[in-house]
């Protein structure tokens, strides 16, 4: 009997922090998603992998980025990119490179996207294509900094880093953005997520 209550206390409690805060709960369950669909398609999709230019590129990490940051915001993406990261690298799925290479990404993407979206809202969107600059040039230079590919920091392995982590970057920012952008036309943006009142209304 004891169990029974507090299993409905639990279950109330939850209730209650749903009614209070529906959005917020949403964004939590976007980001368990999110951080699954992320490890599935990048680590266990065996078309994951495109070879560009002789370099074997993984976009589907950059496109997660894109879309979490973007519509749920810096907090939620870049917890998004942080719980990929930890589940592919303590299950040998991926390598050091999936912290810095991810994260960078989903923080300058979620800066940005704060910005448009208090400057210019409806271009919201176009945050997709600065995740090049978190994850080529912060993630790219921690990836040397950590691992130098030629045994010592230089010059050489700092640009080679930034070709290898540019175009799988680039391929899965225009490719988030496509789909943010037919996410818009199917009603749901970044308002959905940030101005419940009005839109929770409309559901």
């Amino acid at each position: 009997m004891l169990l029974v209550k507090k299993k409905g206390y639990v279950y109330q409690s939850l209730m209650i922090m749903s009614e209070k805060s529906p959005i917020l709960t949403i964004k939590i369950v976007l980001t368990a998603i999110f951080i699954a669909v992320g490890v599935v398609l990048s680590s266990l999709n065996p078309f994951g992998y495109i070879i560009l230019f002789g370099t074997k590129i993984n976009p589907f990490a950059h496109l997660i980025n894109v879309i979490t940051a973007v519509l749920i915001g810096i907090a939620f993406s870049s917890l998004t990119a942080l719980g990929i990261a930890i589940i592919r690298y303590t299950t040998y799925l991926g390598t050091i490179h999936a912290f810095h290479g991810g994260i960078s990404g989903a923080v300058v993407v979620g800066i940005v996207a704060y910005i448009i979206w208090k400057k210019k809202p409806k271009y919201v969107e176009y945050a997709a294509f600065t995740e090049p600059i978190g994850t080529v040039f912060i993630g790219g230079t921690i990836g040397e900094l950590l691992l130098p590919i030629y045994g010592s920091i230089s010059l050489g392995g700092l640009l080679l880093y930034w070709w290898l982590f540019f175009w799988s970057s680039l391929v899965g920012c225009i490719i988030g953005f496509l789909i943010l952008k037919i996410l818009k036309r199917s009603g749901y943006s970044r308002e959905t997520f940030f101005k419940p009142a009005q839109n929770l209304s409309k559901q």
